[in-house]
């Protein structure tokens, strides 16, 4: 199994492919890897695919320093990572955390992406005016704070799963929450919404952009700031998953799929 240290942490990373223009897949918060299985199988064929697991996540370490995880740090990872295996140029898909992870790259490092897809993402996560999520937080930090993971694990959503979610993923998904650190879930939390964010850095994106999300994600943080980036971002088209929540690439793979194929197609006929 392929670890690597990165800035001085153990990370997880996996390539599938053998032949084809390089594929960078970035996972949200809490994800890993796994969240991308759909995708390896598809886009393998035809692509160099590399996933890695983000500090404090899936399989590579998770630092005690809650500081560590801010998306400018974990963007510094992936970079560094690319810079270690040759990869100089790459399309490059971030989802949710790995959405604003990805837009860091691409205004630090325009010259690296051949296309950039943000994917059930935003320009900031900080939501200070909405006092129930905040409060949603600020309980499950405390959970995991003081009762740990298993504990977090077990809290009820305080949304409904999506419909075509499979129940598996959804236990997969608590079993991988059990197994995480306290620390990198409250500090990669806390990362987040501290980020700086892109608001008026948008327009500065010159990659050919996918903004894409499924039509059953958070209307606010989600959706209305997909429209945004879309309309904002120059040379970037706006894509909807139907009946799908914050996850269309594991709950609807098919048209999760067929959108980013459509995406990096259009790049390799403009190019000929």
């Amino acid at each position: 199994m392929p670890h690597t240290e990165i800035n001085g942490v153990d990370i997880y990373f996996e390539q599938h492919g053998e032949s084809g223009e390089p594929l960078v897949l970035m996972h949200g918060y809490t994800g890993d890897i796994t969240d991308w299985r759909f995708q390896v199988t598809e886009f393998s064929r035809t692509h160099r695919v590399l996933m890695m697991d983000h500090r404090g996540h899936g399989r590579s370490d998770a630092p005690r320093e809650r500081e560590s995880y801010t998306v400018d740090q974990m963007a510094s990872d992936a970079l560094a990572l690319m810079e270690s295996l040759g990869w100089e140029r790459y399309h490059l898909v971030g989802h949710s955390m790995g959405g604003a992870i990805a837009q860091e790259m691409a205004l630090s490092h325009p010259g690296r992406l051949m296309s950039l897809t943000l994917h059930d993402t935003t320009y900031q996560f900080d939501v200070p005016k909405n006092e129930m999520l905040a409060k949603y937080i600020e309980v499950r930090n405390q959970i995991a704070e003081e009762q740990g993971m298993i504990a977090l694990a077990a809290m009820p959503s305080l949304f409904p799963p999506p419909p075509f979610m499979p129940a598996e993923r959804q236990a997969e998904t608590q079993e991988r929450l059990a197994a995480m650190s306290a620390d990198a879930f409250i500090g990669a939390g806390i990362g987040l919404r501290s980020w700086a964010g892109t608001a008026d850095r948008l327009a500065e994106i010159r990659a050919r952009t996918m903004v894409i999300y499924g039509d059953l994600d958070s209307y606010v943080m989600m959706i209305e700031a997909a429209k945004h980036m879309a309309a904002t971002i120059p040379n970037a088209t706006l894509e909807v998953v139907p009946q799908a929540g914050h996850s269309p690439q594991y709950e609807r793979p098919e048209l999760f799929n067929a959108a980013l194929r459509r995406h990096l197609e259009a790049g390799a006929a403009s190019a000929k």
